[in-house]
């Protein structure tokens, strides 16, 4: 055989070798997986030891779990793209207002999209919070819907313009307005006996925000001397874009009754919906686009069996979702 011969061989199985390596090996024939790395941290304040479990949003399928550690960090890759959620229970943090070390006893989540690169998610009890009020979109939670609901909170806590997914809030040292207020939502519950979840994982209704809007305050005071800024709150009205359901002129008032279950104790809970967007005149249980805002509620944190009951008229107070 000639050189000429032998180098056109070489060259040839070469080639072949890459073309093999490029599609994925030889033999099984494997379509290449696209990766996306999620990084964060969980701050209550910093959370350490606490696991962190990747869910696929719209079917709760485990991707991939990890640890945090030191200052509430994670880091995991998961060989997926759209949106996840991102659940963090367990481990413990330094309490602001007490300087206690203590357990997190209700998990921190926060909903976002993976998008085959490198992506950002803190889990905090403001992101926990508009994860139970994104839960009105429908039967899973979109990144959409959370967005939507994580930018209203943002602007009712003063921290308009800020990403409470992305934007990691600094609770100690010189805090940012994010770590500020996170402060005070310790000593909120502090002042007010409150339990973490009472305040992240149910919908409050005009005058519970009315409420704690005068709480808040004094707790953000308690929590930052000398601030001189106050809180009134309204966060009665959740716009749900993007769920394909929305666009009507009609509204339908919705009575949620059933229970939580938190901290082995299960107390029976009432809650009222406005929910606006549907077909004119078309308030009644079997409306698809009602089912549709409603039917994520049975993922609030601890719920089980609920029940809904539908009027034509909204109760006073009531928790309004407009769908588009």
């Amino acid at each position: 055989m000639s050189m000429r011969s032998k180098f056109l061989g070489v060259l040839a199985i070469s080639a072949t070798a890459v073309f093999l390596v490029a599609c994925g090996g030889g033999g099984g024939g494997g379509t290449a997986t696209t990766t996306t790395t999620i990084s964060g941290s969980a701050v209550k304040g910093p959370v350490s030891g606490a696991t962190v479990t990747v869910r696929n949003a719209a079917t709760g399928a485990v991707l991939g779990t990890t640890t945090t550690g030191a200052g509430g960090l994670y880091s995991i890759d998961i060989s997926f793209t759209g949106d996840v959620l991102i659940e963090v229970s367990g481990g413990t943090y330094t309490d602001e207002a007490t300087g206690l070390a203590t357990p997190l006893s209700t998990p921190l989540r926060v909903v976002l999209n993976a998008n085959g690169g490198a992506v950002t998610g803190i889990a905090t009890p403001l992101t926990t919070m508009a994860y139970t009020y994104a839960l009105g979109s429908g039967s899973s939670v979109s990144a959409s819907a959370f967005n939507t609901a994580a930018t209203t909170l943002a602007n009712q806590f003063q921290l308009t313009g800020v990403n409470l997914a992305t934007t990691t809030p600094v609770v100690s040292g010189s805090l940012n307005g994010y770590g500020r207020v996170l402060s005070a939502i310790s000593r909120y519950l502090q002042l007010n006996g409150a339990t973490l979840q009472s305040l992240v994982g149910v919908t409050f209704n005009t005058t519970q925000w009315a409420d704690f809007s005068a709480a808040f305050s004094t707790a953000y005071a308690a929590a930052n001397p000398g601030s001189n800024i106050s809180f009134s709150f309204d966060g009665s009205a959740f716009t749900v874009a993007g769920t394909g359901a929305g666009g009507g002129s009609g509204s339908c008032g919705v009575q949620a009754q059933g229970s939580v279950t938190t901290g082995g104790f299960t107390v029976p809970i009432s809650l009222n919906y406005c929910v606006s967007g549907i077909a004119a005149g078309s308030c009644d249980s079997g409306n698809s686009s009602l089912s549709q805002a409603l039917g994520g509620q049975q993922g609030l944190s601890g719920a089980t069996n609920l029940t809904y009951t539908v009027s034509p008229t909204c109760a006073a107070g009531a928790v309004a979702i407009v769908l588009q």
